[in-house]
């Protein structure tokens, strides 16, 4: 599956929650937790630290080509927002993620509008680590 249908079956899987409940939130935060239990304690270093987020976040590429990613947050929320880059990205070519910035993803994925600008500041951090 190319990168930009990822994008869009996670924007429907997004939109296809209720309009009115925080069911797509809460679908954040699941993916959230599971990152959280995914990321090893002693990959929390400065090397993969994202400068510029509200929260505490990591991001470590375990492999530039193809893209291999492992990602968290202190925060639920950002872990999840996090989380769809390893969704979309991981396994694809590293000039896959070329095109794309945090807000491009953002949009892509159906959710301007609804992150707080600092977030979306780490959010592409993230993105621009990737294609370090």
């Amino acid at each position: 599956m190319i990168v930009s249908d990822k994008i869009k079956n996670i924007k429907d899987t997004l939109h296809s929650f209720p309009e009115g409940t925080t069911m797509g939130l809460e679908y954040i935060v699941d993916l959230g937790k599971l990152s959280q239990k995914n990321y090893p304690v002693e990959d929390r270093i400065e090397e993969n630290f994202i400068h510029g987020c509200t929260s505490y976040a990591w991001i470590k590429l375990e492999n530039k080509d193809p893209i291999q990613i492992n990602t968290v947050s202190d925060s639920v929320i950002v872990s999840g927002l996090l989380y769809l880059l390893e969704k979309v990205f991981n396994g694809e070519p590293k000039s896959s993620i070329d095109p794309y910035d945090g807000q491009d993803l953002i949009d892509g994925l159906g959710l301007d509008g609804t992150i707080s600008s600092q977030r979306l500041r780490g959010f592409d951090t993230a993105v621009k680590m990737m294609k370090q």
